[in-house]
C-alpha cells in the first residue's frame, strides 16, 4: 500500500474554487498542476531550486512522460499531501514518483520523467554529477549543504553573486551603495549547495565598531531558496564567529519586512523605523 513514509518529502496545498467542476470533485487535469506545484518545491528543498540550479549547470529540462492513475476524487477545501521521491537517475532521465492524499484516503499516483538537456542546444545530456549527488543526498537525509566562513579574497565570487542578484538586480539598490571597503575588512558567510551554487550570504563587521561588539550586514538570500532555513544558517554561522572572537554583541539594520525573521534568533528591535537606501530599516541588536 501507497504511504507517505514511502515518500522523501511532502508538499501540502489546499483545493481551491476554481479547482472543481460540475460533479463538485476536483477536474482531472488539475492533478498535474499539483505536481507542478510540488515538484518545483521539492527541487527547492532538495537544494536545486529552479531555475538557479538549471542555470548553474547550464541546463534545462523537459518533461517526456506523465502517468497518473486516479483511485479516488478530491473536493473542495480538501487540504492534499503530495508525496514525491526520486525513483531513478538514468544517463540523461530523471524519474520521479508522486502521489496525493487526502486526511490519509489516497488519491492519486504517478510517475512524471524529465529529461536534462543542453541549455543552448536542447540536445538530452547526462545528468551533472552535482545534481546526481545532490538528489542523493536528499533521498538518504544527509547535510544538502556546505556553509562556509572566510574573508572576501576568499568567498568574494560567492557572495558578490549573491547579493547582485538579490540586492541589485531584485531590490533595484544602486551598486555604488551596494559595494564598500567594510567588505575587505568583513567576515563572509556564504551557503552553497554540494555542487558549489552560492545561495545565501551575510557578512559580519568587527572593526571599527564599539569594543567587543560587531555589526552583522548584507543578509542575502536567492528568492528560488528562501523558506528552506538558509538565512538562519548564514545568521548563525556569523553569530559563531563573532562568539569564537569573543564579542559581547551583534547589531545589524533589518529590513522591516524580515523583522520577525530576526527576532526568532533573538535579535531585539532598537529606536525607530529609519529609511536606508529607500527602504525601512529598523535597528535589532543581541547579546552573546
Amino acid at each position: 500500500m501507497t504511504t507517505p513514509a514511502d515518500f522523501t518529502f511532502i508538499h501540502r496545498l489546499r483545493v481551491r474554487w476554481a479547482e472543481v467542476d460540475g460533479q463538485h470533485v476536483v477536474f482531472n487535469g488539475h492533478y498535474l498542476t499539483y505536481l507542478d506545484v510540488a515538484i518545483t518545491e521539492f527541487w527547492r528543498h532538495a537544494g536545486l531550486p529552479f531555475p538557479a540550479a538549471l542555470a548553474f549547470h547550464q541546463g534545462d529540462m523537459f518533461v517526456r512522460r506523465n502517468l497518473i492513475e486516479y483511485h479516488a476524487p478530491a473536493r473542495m477545501d480538501d487540504w492534499l499531501d503530495i508525496g514525491l521521491r526520486c525513483d531513478r537517475i538514468g544517463h540523461s532521465s530523471i524519474t520521479v514518483a508522486w502521489a496525493i492524499w487526502t486526511q490519509g484516503r489516497l488519491l492519486v499516483t504517478g510517475e512524471v520523467v524529465n529529461v536534462y538537456v543542453d541549455v543552448h542546444t536542447r540536445v538530452p545530456e547526462a545528468v551533472p554529477q552535482g545534481m546526481r549527488d545532490q538528489l542523493d543526498a536528499f533521498a538518504r537525509g544527509e547535510a544538502l549543504y556546505r556553509v562556509e566562513v572566510g574573508n572576501w579574497s576568499t568567498l568574494q565570487a560567492g557572495a558578490a553573486a549573491v547579493r547582485q542578484t538579490v540586492f541589485i538586480d531584485e531590490q533595484g539598490i544602486p551598486e555604488s551603495e551596494e559595494w564598500d571597503a567594510d567588505d575587505a575588512e568583513a567576515v563572509h558567510a556564504v551557503v552553497s549547495n554540494l555542487a558549489g551554487l552560492p545561495l545565501a550570504t551575510g557578512r559580519l563587521i568587527h572593526a571599527g565598531q564599539e569594543p567587543a561588539h560587531a555589526k552583522i550586514g548584507r543578509m542575502a538570500v536567492l528568492r528560488c531558496s528562501r523558506g528552506t532555513g538558509l538565512g538562519g544558517r548564514v545568521l548563525r554561522a556569523l553569530m559563531d564567529e563573532a562568539r569564537r572572537r569573543q564579542l559581547h554583541g551583534i547589531a545589524l539594520h533589518a529590513q522591516v519586512n524580515a523583522q520577525g525573521f530576526y527576532e526568532k534568533l533573538g535579535f531585539v528591535a532598537e529606536g525607530p523605523v529609519f529609511d536606508e537606501v529607500g527602504m525601512p530599516h529598523q535597528r535589532m541588536v543581541i547579546r552573546l
